[in-house]
């Protein structure tokens, strides 16, 4: 399932990442400057958001054999068990979560890299492995920051019962109200151990395919 959600919502954002720069003139714009960040993070942010929505069953499916307890079950059983619970419209529960988190996600991950590695070049360092892996480095723990509110609440409501709660903004004041605000970030150090490495990989070959 997670490979399925891969294959699906990161190919999509970083194959319209470049397009959708191009209709915003992002390449028309100085590499560096507000103006620069500010149209790199736009292009993400509706990069991820697009990819999301398309690629949501995948969320749903991964989620839920994650959360699942006791005998392991398959892929197809998971998506026969989802699909009882309301027809093909069980699957995209919580999309308007899904589709939040990845358009923080997007805007983060895809504009923080572009514009980091700008700076970067504009103090000096030259094109290669080690602007990459600071770079990479960098936005892993930027996305950390900026998604884990949404990343937290995604999980509580896909794998909770249908009702459970409200939404992305419910589901956040129920974590706020039993746990303080530092339940939000839940599991910081090992979103950050995941999406650290995970930016380094993806930046990497998407470097070489570029």
């Amino acid at each position: 399932a997670a490979a399925l959600r891969e294959m699906s919502y990161s190919s999509l954002r970083f194959g319209l990442y470049e397009p959708i720069k191009v209709l915003l003139r992002a390449d028309k714009v100085a590499n560096t400057g507000t103006a620069a960040a500010g149209l790199n993070v736009v292009a993400g942010l509706l990069a991820g958001t697009v990819a999301a929505a398309i690629a949501s069953p995948t969320d749903m499916l991964t989620i839920r054999m994650i959360a699942s307890t006791g005998e392991a079950s398959s892929l197809s059983a998971t998506a026969r068990a989802i699909f009882k619970e309301g027809g093909i419209f069980a699957f995209y529960r919580g999309i308007d979560t899904t589709m939040a988190r990845a358009a923080i996600l997007g805007g983060t991950k895809m504009g923080c890299y572009d514009s980091t590695k700008s700076e970067l070049r504009a103090l000096g360092w030259e094109e290669g492995p080690a602007l990459v892996f600071t770079a990479s480095i960098i936005t892993g723990f930027a996305v950390t920051v900026t998604t884990s509110p949404a990343t937290n609440a995604r999980t509580m409501i896909m794998a909770s019962p249908k009702g459970t709660y409200s939404g992305l903004f419910g589901c956040m004041a129920a974590i706020v109200r039993h746990q303080g605000p530092l339940g939000l970030f839940r599991g910081f150090a090992a979103q950050w151990a995941r999406f650290g490495p995970y930016a380094l990989v993806q930046f990497t070959v998407w470097e070489a395919l570029r």
